[in-house]
């Protein structure tokens, strides 16, 4: 068992190796390759530390390489974050709780080499689990309540198996580590552990592969501006030109102001299947999200209501409702988001411009 272990460790450290330097060649100005890169790092080091009685340079392997093991969870998260939104960016939420991953798992891994408690007990052993529960959940829920709106069909594919990928590992290490590690079963823990490990280095390797990785994994946030124009730079179907302008017509009547405007409804207007909605907004107007479509729009029809004269006197939230907007906030987070200022900000500028 201890050979077959080996085989599957190991195969597993070179693949995640490999999906490092390919993310760090090819990816490095993105920030989710990079975040790709260091989870991949993360991971080999968890492998190679937990394998017992394995030493680098005479010194235990697990020593050596503690600092990066202990991080593979959060690393984990932040990249799949970084799939999931695609205006992700590191907040100071972030690194609050990668400290608190690394003091927990470091304190628990010192105090287990001290012989002063079993790896995964005690207060901060269970705090960090905790911290790997909150993880777990906050990647769950960032993955499917974007599920609807995603227009990138392969990524909404992708979310189902990331997302059962990452609980099964890293809840199945969790549970290993607190409970099961000292029942003496540590072989079968260790065999479970490396097939689990190769199976998602083998996904990513065959996921950097395929011809949809780029829209997948390290595409940058959409430009729809420059997007808009591919439909006179390429040449597209008769059917697709056809429900191109029922879209254009569905814009022009309004319907993207319609309050909680959903990608079903608008399908059903449109007379078309949902997915095919979906891939035209994604591919011929520039899209990856449905909520950026809407904002795109709105933000628009918002500029020009606060430029009005006859409109000064409106409060901005009236605007916000006429626009499709449940509330102030999301609208003042969207309108700052796209043009750098508050809409109060934003009338007072051009009303005295005029």
């Amino acid at each position: 068992m201890e050979t077959l272990d080996d085989f599957l460790r190991y195969n597993a450290v070179g693949m995640f190796l490999w999906v490092a330097v390919v993310m760090h060649r090819d990816f490095c100005d993105r920030l989710a390759g990079r975040l790709g890169g260091m989870s991949a790092l993360c991971s080999a080091a968890y492998l190679l530390a937990s394998k017992p009685g394995l030493t680098i340079l005479g010194i235990d392997a697990d020593l050596v390489l503690f600092p990066f093991a202990v991080m593979a969870p959060a690393m984990a998260w932040l990249f799949g974050l970084s799939q999931f939104d695609d205006k992700f960016r590191i907040s100071w939420m972030h690194w609050a709780v990668c400290a608190a991953k690394f003091i927990t798992g470091g304190a628990v891994y010192f105090r287990w080499r001290a012989g002063e408690l079993p790896i995964g007990g005690g207060v901060v052993g269970w705090l960090g689990g905790v911290v790997i529960i909150g993880i777990l959940i906050h990647l769950t829920y960032t993955a499917w309540k974007g599920r609807t709106d995603d227009l990138v069909e392969s990524r909404r594919s992708f979310r189902s198996i990331f997302v059962a990928i990452v609980i099964i590992i890293s809840g199945g290490v969790m549970v290993a580590e607190v409970f099961l590690i000292d029942k003496g079963i540590t072989s079968y823990l260790l065999l479970l552990q490396s097939s689990a490990f190769l199976a998602v280095a083998l996904f990513l390797n065959w996921r950097l592969s395929a011809s949809d990785s780029m829209d997948l994994f390290f595409r940058s946030p959409s430009n729809p501006a420059a997007s808009n124009s591919m439909q006179d730079d390429r040449s597209v179907q008769a059917a697709d030109q056809l429900d191109l302008d029922m879209i254009m017509r569905l814009e022009a009547s309004g319907i993207l102001l319609e309050q909680g405007l959903t990608i079903a409804r608008m399908a059903e207007k449109a007379g078309m299947p949902e997915h095919r909605l979906r891939r035209l907004i994604n591919q011929h107007l520039g899209y990856r999200n449905f909520s950026d479509y809407l904002n795109h729009h709105r933000i628009a029809a918002a500029q020009e209501r606060l430029s009005s004269v006859e409109d000064r006197n409106l409060p901005v939230l009236t605007i916000a409702m006429d626009l499709g907007y449940g509330s102030l906030g999301p609208f003042n987070r969207a309108f700052k988001e796209r043009t750098g200022q508050t809409p109060t900000e934003y009338r007072r500028e051009v009303l005295a411009s005029a």
